[in-house]
């Protein structure tokens, strides 16, 4: 912005000296008054004069400065640089920090098709018209194409990330944008952060092979003799229901699992001996979250010598799943170690699910809870025909869950009273304690058909239309007691010949 400034006084006149080093701007006012007492021109004159040539001085303008973080990070090498930039009246680095927060929020490194890792930008109010840039490896990215790199910046208030406007430049490997607010920021590719939102990606879709590149798990994590062993083109051929009987092709498995596709199915051909090997969990939880989600069906068959050292949590065979079938397996002189929820066939495992014909034996070793024979901790899974020589911390342990145990050291609980009337409505009464979590649980055979609330108006639950098949059912409340799930009500029993629904009149 420039302002015009007239002559109006007669001895003084303005020469402008502009200084310029990117921080300031200075301006010199020389005053000639003895020059003027001399002169032979009039004031009129010089009046008109300087109106006519009127001088223009710049008005303080903050510079434009930046501050930058450069980023070392092997688990995340994908972007290697940060900047912010602005205009400051001094020291931008004075009102601005850029952090990197890879390791110290967990939120952040869960975003879908995070690209490098995420910043925290802080800024002043001293700093206007700011801006932000990515610098990122063109050689890290593994097949994602630059034009897919986008920006996400996080609402804190609406607990979303919002994608921003954003230039590429491809050239320098930048992508760049101008900001609103300060924040957390942090590139991510475009085809698996829209892919997760339903929406169409077909402009951002491409090929990529992932036994070309390096997953996320070998990167960031301790893979033991797992890639000594594994066949990156076998497992892409096979998945996702994968027949093995050699411990190369059950490693080959595993890195699929782990840096891939998680969802698949696993059946074992003959004994596997993992003797000597260093073994590693199916199934991990970190920024990726590549939780194991399938069926192992071991057809009677025996895997020997499966040896786990951890320092972290959630291991076993598989060590983080949600929403696992095992059937038909043995393991012998299994070793097992973590920090917690560590089992031999299972770390941390959610959701209802049937296990049948599970044997185990061996040691495991694992923090001051949720460790078990089988599975250290588990939502709701149902052990049928299972069996468990184990010695857990150095001591025999009977329990195949450590929920089990939770249960057992919960005692009788049974403070609710539950009835089924002629309509097959079921209700409870009312009881003197505040018991979190309440809930119906509707079981036919093992399968469970029902989990919801039982607080509030779902004092009763109509359960006419859940007995539509033919089997025996059990229903009854639970409530969340001492870290698990705990029964706080009798058991109704009931065999159901089995209908369809109640049709009205």
């Amino acid at each position: 912005m420039r302002k015009i400034l007239s002559a109006v006084i007669l001895l003084s006149f303005i020469s402008t000296t502009l200084y310029s080093c990117g921080v300031f701007q200075a301006y010199e006012i020389a005053d000639i008054s003895e020059t003027a007492e001399t002169s032979e021109v009039t004031t009129e004159e010089i009046t008109e004069e300087t109106t006519e040539s009127a001088t223009e001085i710049i008005e303080d303008k903050p510079p434009l400065q930046e501050c930058h973080k450069t980023i070392n990070n092997s688990k995340k090498p994908e972007v290697i640089r940060f900047a912010f930039s602005g205009e400051c009246t001094g020291n931008i680095k004075k009102y601005a920090s850029v952090r990197d927060i890879y390791d110290t929020n967990y939120l952040h490194n869960g975003v879908v098709g995070l690209v490098g890792v995420p910043f925290e930008l802080t800024y002043g109010d001293e700093v206007s018209m700011p801006s932000i840039s990515f610098t990122y490896d063109k050689d890290e990215l593994r097949g994602i194409p630059e034009k897919n790199l986008i920006v996400l910046h996080y609402d804190e208030d609406e607990y979303f990330y919002n994608t921003i406007d954003s230039v590429l430049d491809t050239d320098n490997c930048t992508v760049s944008a101008e900001i609103k607010e300060q924040g957390v920021y942090l590139l991510a590719d475009a085809y698996q952060w829209y892919e997760c939102w339903g929406v169409d990606v077909s402009e951002y879709a491409y090929e990529k092979n992932p036994a070309e590149y390096i997953t996320d798990w070998e990167r960031e994590n301790d893979t033991g003799d797992i890639m000594k062993l594994a066949d990156k083109d076998w497992a892409m051929e096979n998945a996702p229901e994968f027949h093995v009987s050699t411990p190369e092709q059950l490693a080959s498995v595993v890195w699929y699992v782990n840096g891939v596709d998680s969802r698949i199915s696993l059946i074992i051909e003959d004994d596997i001996d993992l003797s000597g090997y260093i073994w590693k969990s199916m199934g991990w939880t970190d920024a990726k979250s590549m939780a194991f989600s399938g069926v192992v069906d071991g057809q009677n068959h025996t895997i020997n010598g499966l040896t786990i050292y951890e320092d972290y949590c959630d291991t076993g065979f598989i060590g983080y799943g949600l929403g696992v079938s095992v059937r038909d397996i043995t393991f012998t002189d299994a070793r097992v170690s973590a920090t917690g929820c560590v089992g031999i066939v299972g770390g941390e495992i959610y959701y209802e699910n049937v296990w049948e014909n599970v044997h185990v034996s061996g040691t495991v070793k694992g923090g001051n809870d949720d460790y078990a024979a089988i599975i250290g901790r588990e939502g709701d899974i149902t052990f049928k025909d299972c069996s468990a020589d184990v010695t857990v911390n150095g001591e025999p342990f009977e329990y195949f869950s450590y929920r089990q145990k939770r249960v057992d050291d919960a005692g009788d609980v049974i403070v609710f009273h539950i009835e089924m009337n002629e309509d097959m409505v079921v209700t409870r009464d009312e009881s003197d304690g505040d018991y979190l979590h309440l809930c119906w649980n509707v079981y036919c055979g093992d399968e469970k058909l029902e989990y919801t609330g039982a607080d509030g108006k779902n004092k009763s639950l109509d359960v006419y239309n859940r007995l539509f098949r033919e089997g025996d059912y059990k229903i009854y409340l639970t409530a969340y007691i001492n870290g698990a799930y705990i029964p706080v009500s009798n058991t109704i029993e009931y065999h159901s010949e089995g209908y369809d629904f109640r049709w009205s009149e």
